[in-house]
């Protein structure tokens, strides 16, 4: 096979080391350079130094874990202008039957680099890459925070109150109230109730403190107001959260508009399915259909001898894979969409969890677009384009 690139490396990427191999030349036995590097920062920047002697500027390494991503902030922090830097996908690099090391490995890595057998993984820039650790771990706090909601409400039923009988969100502003006096005095009487409890809530004052009357001990009440405490200040961590995803975003902003024109996403989910597929998706990806590939939302091409053995939707991308699935039971509430009509006209026969990652793949394509574009959410376009053809009785 004809060799592409006169100069390339292959990088096999471990936690403590770095496995590190040069082809040089066109012909078919290159000149092959081996080195190796540990992985502190110092020893990346000798990498980096490595390779501008050898003015190798093609470069790719697997994507093991989390190790590659010191690797390639280095190399593309201290040299931007590198012409081809590739993460590539560990399993669609298979090594020869018989070569299997460290150093084979690196090199083989090389050797795909050099005749362009290789497909780069998607890595969006900098600021994507900080805005989707920051949506990733507001996802982890409010996961935590519901755990411990649940632990509360798991005490609370153990010792006899029956609060989300009567409210329908225990750590609302009237359950935080009356959770704090009952921790304070391990009792309520008719008074707190009346001060604690809001206007808006719809049952009674009497039906509230029946569904809470109860006395806790000392340690009982030292074990509540731990988990109320737990509670709030994961709260505000997720706020934190919050108020710099909104700093890191700042350069995206109209990116965030245009998607919160579209019916079912707010400014929260805009900001998670940028995080995930960038402002751009359409510099990394060449369609909207390798896009809602890469997200998990295409069927599988598993046929055989003309029969279709599978038609379930690929692993892809789970965290803008769960985003758009609430994205989409969101956006067929919205009464007279053209995802509802859709929805509502196809959910019978395809049932509600497949109609809804039908809505969950068009809603992404309305986004690449929308980002391709630069436009907003048009309605009456998005009615013409999704909208089903009349149904004629047979």
């Amino acid at each position: 096979m004809e060799a592409l690139l006169e100069c390339c490396c292959g990088i096999d990427v471990h936690r403590d080391s770095l496995q590190v191999c040069i082809l040089k030349g066109l012909t078919d036995n290159p000149e092959v350079i081996r080195a190796e590097f540990k992985t502190m920062q110092q020893d990346l920047q000798e990498l980096v130094q490595w390779l501008v002697r050898h003015d190798c500027n093609h470069i790719a390494m697997e994507s093991t874990g989390v190790y590659w991503r010191p690797v390639y902030e280095a190399i593309e922090e201290f040299h931007s202008n590198y012409q081809s830097l590739l993460v590539v996908n560990a399993h669609h690099m298979r090594n020869l039957p018989g070569r299997k090391s460290d150093i084979k490995d690196s090199e083989w890595i090389a050797t795909l680099l050099r005749h362009g057998l290789l497909s780069p993984s998607f890595i969006p820039d900098k600021i994507t890459r900080t805005l989707r650790e920051y949506s990733r771990l507001y996802r982890s706090f409010t996961g935590e925070k519901s755990r411990y909601v649940n632990r509360l409400e798991k005490f609370l039923q153990t010792h006899g109150f029956k609060l989300s009988s009567v409210i329908s969100n225990i750590y609302g502003v009237s359950g935080r109230r009356l959770l704090y006096k009952l921790s304070e005095k391990g009792y309520l009487l008719s008074a707190d109730v009346i001060e604690a409890v809001d206007r808006r809530v719809k049952a009674s004052n009497e039906e509230i403190h029946a569904a809470i009357k109860g006395k806790l001990t000392l340690l009982e009440r030292r074990l509540l107001h731990t988990l109320l405490t737990k509670i709030d200040q994961v709260q505000s961590e997720i706020d934190e959260i919050l108020a710099i995803m909104q700093e890191v975003i700042e350069p995206y902003q109209s990116a965030v508009e245009q998607l919160d024109s579209i019916p079912g996403v707010d400014t929260l989910a805009a900001q998670t399915v940028i995080a995930e597929i960038s402002p751009v998706p359409h510099n990394y990806f060449s369609t909207d259909a390798k896009l809602c590939s890469w997200a998990g939302l295409s069927p599988r091409n598993d046929e055989s001898a003309g029969k279709v053995k599978s038609r379930k939707i690929l692993h892809g991308n789970p965290y803008i894979k769960s985003i758009l699935c609430q994205v989409a039971w969101a956006s067929v509430r919205v009464r007279n969409s053209p995802f509802a009509l859709w929805f509502w006209s196809h959910q019978g026969k395809l049932g509600k969890k497949k109609a809804i990652i039908a809505v969950a793949r068009k809603i992404l394509t309305l986004i690449y677009k929308l980002l391709q574009s630069g436009e907003f959410y048009d309605p009456i376009i998005a009615l013409k384009a999704y909208s089903s053809p009349p149904l004629h009785n047979s």
